[in-house]
């Protein structure tokens, strides 16, 4: 073996087994589904005090890249983009308190169409029998609607979104390590994605007439 494919062999076994992520998730075309031309007349406000942002299963920790207050100013900024009147509390027909923007730990993989692209493990000459295990991430986002001011008499009800997702490519012991393996860029446009799919979730109930 010459030294020069030696070289690219190894280069290729690093790449293979370096974590990296990727996504599609996009706000504009989540907001394309649903009719936006009278959200302006509504005044909303958004709101999350401590917006959970991580989950735990039996044996392992997913936890955003993203704080809470970043999270809220992603909620704001896409409520925004809508077309929504963003107001204070206090000014505000209606009230979004966001309480949860986590990973959902790979649950949400069986169900996309992406899962038909093998999400295994699989094998590679080239890497020696060796490529990086795929699997996804869906970014849940749950937020409890109210009319006017925040009161249980006044709660319309819970809203769950998971349009986002990152797909994360690692090697076989990274899966499991979220902040390693799915980058904040990715993460980010994926938490848009949720809200805009929890919006959307809203528009379509018709939550705001």
């Amino acid at each position: 073996m010459t030294s020069r494919l030696k070289v690219a062999l190894a280069a290729l076994l690093i790449i293979a087994l370096s974590a990296c992520s990727t996504t599609t998730s996009s706000v504009r075309d989540v907001m394309g589904e649903v009719d936006r031309s009278e959200l302006s007349f509504i005044r909303m406000a958004v709101t999350g005090s401590e917006i959970q942002t991580a989950f735990q299963d039996s044996s392992r920790l997913y936890e955003l890249h993203s704080r809470s207050d970043e999270v809220l100013d992603v909620a704001k900024l896409v409520t925004r983009y809508y077309g929504f009147t963003l107001v204070s509390e206090e000014d505000a027909d209606f009230v979004l308190d966001i309480k949860q923007a986590i990973p959902d730990g790979g649950a949400c993989v069986y169900g996309m169409e992406a899962a038909r692209d093998s999400f295994t493990f699989g094998t590679s000459v080239a890497t020696f029998g060796i490529v990086p295990a795929k699997t996804a991430h869906c970014l849940v986002i749950t937020a409890e609607l109210y009319e006017g001011y925040r009161d249980d008499s006044t709660a319309i009800g819970e809203f769950i979104s998971n349009r986002g997702w990152v797909r994360i490519y690692a090697g076989v012991g990274e899966l499991s390590n979220y902040r390693k393996t799915v980058t904040k860029r990715d993460e980010v446009r994926a938490l848009e994605t949720s809200m805009a799919g929890l919006l959307n979730l809203l528009i379509n109930e018709g939550a705001f007439k």
